[in-house]
């Protein structure tokens, strides 16, 4: 019970700080799917988590999730293990002409336990990650940094607040 409590807490505190300090991208690599992601540094007592929020039509994680990342100007290889958080799901229709026409959106957040040391990593600029999702895996390469120093400056940021509290 008090896991499950400590659970619940841990969820509030992390969709109070997603609106805060979160990165994102839409990747559509078909033109019928697509996604956006958003990563988000967050501080739970002195443990610090990067929260992953997925976005589409379908995609969601598993109950462990992996995610790997790449970084610009060397060969090293973070992967980290995380924990599925929550998934829901919402669906409608759009009338197009005299035709409905349905729509899907599901929403599926984890969240990767993450060190200093780890952390420091990001600020080289990810080149690719890699994020563990059914039914598909998503990959993204990016050509220039896009999300590894603006995640590390949103945790030096959100480091600093919980310090100076």
């Amino acid at each position: 019970m008090r896991k499950y409590i400590l659970l619940l807490l841990l969820f509030f505190t992390i969709l109070v700080h997603l609106q805060a300090q979160s990165i994102s991208y839409t990747y559509k690599p078909f033109s019928a799917e697509g996604c956006t992601v958003s990563y988000t540094p967050v501080f739970v007592g002195d443990t610090a988590y990067i929260v992953v929020g997925v976005q589409s039509d379908r995609l969601m994680f598993s109950d462990n999730p992996t995610m790997m990342v790449r970084f610009f100007k060397t060969d090293q290889i973070l992967q980290l293990s995380g924990k599925k958080m929550d998934a829901t799901s919402s669906s409608g229709a759009v009338m197009v002409g005299n035709v409905f026409v349905p729509y899907t959106e599901v929403k599926a957040m984890a969240m990767f336990r993450v060190s200093e040391q780890e952390m420091e990593s990001f600020k080289l600029g990810v080149e690719r990650i890699r994020l563990s999702t059914l039914p598909i895996t998503h990959d993204r390469t990016f050509n220039n940094d896009k999300i590894g120093m603006p995640l590390y400056q949103n945790y030096q940021s959100e480091k600093k607040k919980a310090k100076d509290f």
